[in-house]
Parts: structure tokens; sequence; C-alpha cells
């Protein structure tokens, strides 16, 4: 490929190369609604904000044209009304971070210790038990989602400062997010567990809602697979769990359907991976929601409706050598 190709922006090749096949409108909820696919997406500006930025589209498009990137392109060009995320997410407010050297660093990012606080808990006690700190802490990533630059100096530093050299994601967002973008290591806690001889294996049959971010490359189910051999995908049809790329606000629509979708597919239980899918899954009343980390840490917690109690406790909580 020519190099004045690869430099070519995703609105210019979707411009240049779509068939008009319309497998992306028939895969997608957001691009049905307007009777539009991704070429008449790039003509769409004002709906910039409506697309969930899952890539369904980009998985069944035959020349690997991708919706999210023309969200991004748009969102960059207009960043109208993302200050309030830019002020709470780019030094995030309710961080927890200590100046103790730390090769390895447990990072829980800021949505897990909401949801999932007992989960939380038992991954630092096993953290704390082989000298491992932690971080509480938000990735950036929807700062970056919302088309702002999101400030990813303050990882850097507060990681150089801890002599870090990997840390440890709990967040599928946080993973995909960080792993090509700081000079440190990053790995999925499941492969900690799995260095670390933890965890339990999931012996039921397990239907996965799979995360936006990891669902087409399955890189960190890869190690999750290992704690649960009898798993099912059971939520093809989903695209997104309603959360993507702060849609959610400009969409209710879909949001509705979504989750008729999903109560509509009435599996015996749900297991996710990200803390995000299961507190939207609460809200949508659905039953018997179960955490992968949480099960495989015998921990069996429950999506956690507190979310606001939990966050500022763990804002304030003390470290063992504290």
């Amino acid at each position: 490929m020519k190099s004045n190709e690869i430099m070519k922006t995703m609105m210019e090749r979707t411009r240049r190369d779509c068939i008009d096949c319309g497998l992306c409108t028939k895969n997608c909820e957001f691009l049905t609604k307007y009777d539009m696919n991704l070429k008449d997406f790039c003509n769409r500006e004002n709906l910039r904000y409506s697309c969930f930025l899952c890539d369904t589209c980009r998985a069944v498009c035959p020349k690997d044209l991708s919706g999210r990137e023309i969200a991004l392109e748009m969102r960059r060009k207009n960043t109208a009304g993302t200050f309030s995320t830019k002020f709470m997410k780019n030094n995030y407010k309710l961080r927890n971070n200590s100046n103790k050297k730390s090769s390895d660093l447990l990072f829980l990012g800021c949505n897990y210790p909401g949801f999932y606080p007992k989960t939380c808990e038992k991954l630092i006690e096993i953290c704390e038990d082989y000298g491992i700190d932690w971080s509480v802490d938000c990735c950036k990533k929807p700062v970056y989602e919302l088309g702002d630059k999101p400030a990813l100096d303050n990882l850097s530093d507060l990681f150089k400062e801890k002599e870090t050299k990997r840390i440890i994601t709990c967040c599928p967002n946080c993973f995909h997010f960080l792993k090509d973008k700081l000079e440190v290591e990053v790995i999925d806690a499941y492969q900690f567990l799995i260095e670390k001889g933890i965890g339990t294996i999931v012996e039921e049959e397990a239907n996965i809602f799979f995360p936006c971010s990891d669902r087409y490359n399955h890189e960190i189910f890869k190690s999750i697979n290992k704690f649960i051999p009898n798993y099912k995908d059971s939520y093809k049809s989903v695209n997104c769990c309603g959360l993507g790329g702060g849609a959610k606000k400009h969409e209710p629509s879909i949001i509705e359907a979504t989750k008729n979708n999903l109560t509509r597919l009435n599996t015996k239980n749900i297991y996710t991976y990200c803390s995000s899918c299961s507190g939207i899954f609460r809200t949508y009343e659905l039953k018997n929601i179960k955490n992968v980390l949480s099960e495989v840490l015998d921990v069996h917690e429950e999506v956690s409706s507190d979310y606001a109690k939990n966050v500022m406790r763990f804002k304030f909580k003390k470290r063992k050598l504290e």
C-alpha cells in the first residue's frame, strides 16, 4: 500500500471505497434508525455523538470501513459538549494513588470500584500479598471517545514516579485503550491470576456478553476462557450494552430496543467482564448478572447499586503501610 493511501482518513476511504452493499446498515441499529450507510454517515456530523462506537459495522464490512473511526474523526473536529467529561476524567477527581514504588501495579480504573467493591478488595488483598500496590484512576478513554485530548501524561508521570513496569487491569476498556499508548506493559487481571495459579474454574454453562472492546479479537477472553470452559456466545445480536461512545443520552429509543432485545433473549445467566456493562444491565432490571472476575475470585458479588458511595470509599481507602 502506498504511503499516501495509509494516510487517508477513514472518512476519505469510506467515500471512495464504500460499495453500498448495505451490510453495515443491516447490522447496526443506529444506522438502521437513520436509514443510512457508512458513506451517508460521513455527511451527518450532527449524529457524531449518536454512534455507540461498537464497530460492528467494521466487522461485517467487506472493505474494512469503520463507523467508530468516522464518528471519532467528526468528534475531534467539533468537541462541543465535552467539557464536563474532560474536567472530571482527565485529572480524575476520585483517584487514589500513592508514591509507593511498585514494579507491578494493580490498575482498578474508575468503574470497577463503584460496581464491584468487594471484588476489588479481594484483588487488592491478593496483590498486597505480593507487594503490589494499587491505583484508582481513569484511563482517559471517555475523554478520547468524545473527541477531546486524553491526558495520558498524568498516568505516564505516575508510573514513572512509582517505577512501575507493568500494570494489571480489571477493565477491558482500560486494557485495550492503554496497551499501545504507554511505555509500561499492560496485562489483564486474568493473565495475572493465571501467572500466580489463583482462581476458580466456573463449571456452569455461562452466557457471555462480550464488551465492544474485546468482542472481535477476544484478546482478554483468551485468558478468561481458561476459567470458563463452558461458555456460550449468546448475545451476538446485541451491538452494544448501551453505554458505548457516550451515545446513551442521545439515543434513548436505541437504548430501549437494546433492553428489550436482552430481555427477549432471557438466558439463565449473563456473564460480563466489563463492570460498565454490568452497571447498565442492572438498570435494565436483568436477572442473574454475574461478573467473571468476581466469580473466579469466589466473591460472587452482585453488581452494586451504591456506585457513588463505593467510589467515595475507595477515594479515601488507606493502604496497609499507610
